[in-house]
């Protein structure tokens, strides 16, 4: 998504969900490219956590924090080159509204709701909203491949770095499951056998 929203060095993208283990991939790599992050978490416990992993900027939505105004404080009255939002919902208007004019935003998700809200202002920005989802990326064969040779490669040079919870034996599948409907649960549940 990164690639994709062609974000310069230095211009700063904004993300939803970013305590989630793809928001923590996405401030990885966006450091490694020497892009900027703006953060938006729903706790507030999480924007140290985030920091120290080198998030530039950390918003939470439990503090009634308003997205769009907190977004231009943070870059001097501008606003944010690109978004990715996996949360949608209601939470996508103060996105769309952080964005630059002519800039896209990314829904990658819903864990918002399924329903968005546009400010029309926004559209007449210019700001364009489109879904990503990675199973159109991976359609072909050879772009199946350049996708996982980068990511392998990226990984191996730990430029991202997985964020790994709890591992549970395979016979403890059910467990597992339980584990992975929880808030919180410090990473990606792996079963092994």
């Amino acid at each position: 998504m990164l690639t994709y929203l062609k974000v310069p060095a230095g211009e700063y993208v904004l993300q939803t969900a970013a305590g989630s283990v793809l928001g923590r991939q996405v401030i990885q790599l966006a450091k490694h490219w020497g892009i900027k992050t703006i953060n938006v978490v729903w706790r507030a416990e999480q924007k140290e956590e985030l920091k120290a992993l080198g998030a530039d900027e950390v918003i939470s939505t439990d503090e009634d924090e308003d997205v769009a105004t907190r977004v231009k404080e943070m870059i001097g009255g501008k606003l944010a080159y690109g978004a990715i939002d996996p949360v949608a919902g209601t939470l996508t208007k103060q996105v769309v509204a952080s964005v630059r004019d002519g800039g896209q935003v990314f829904l990658c998700g819903s864990l918002g709701g399924n329903d968005i809200k546009i400010g029309m202002g926004d559209l007449f920005r210019g700001v364009c909203v489109t879904q990503w989802n990675l199973y159109h990326e991976m359609a072909s064969a050879e772009r199946r491949k350049v996708f996982t040779d980068g990511v392998s490669k990226l990984m191996e040079a730990k430029i991202i770095v997985p964020l790994v919870g709890e591992t549970y034996d395979l016979g403890d599948f059910q467990l597992a499951i339980k584990k992975t409907l929880e808030v919180a649960r410090g990473g990606k549940v792996l079963l092994s056998s």
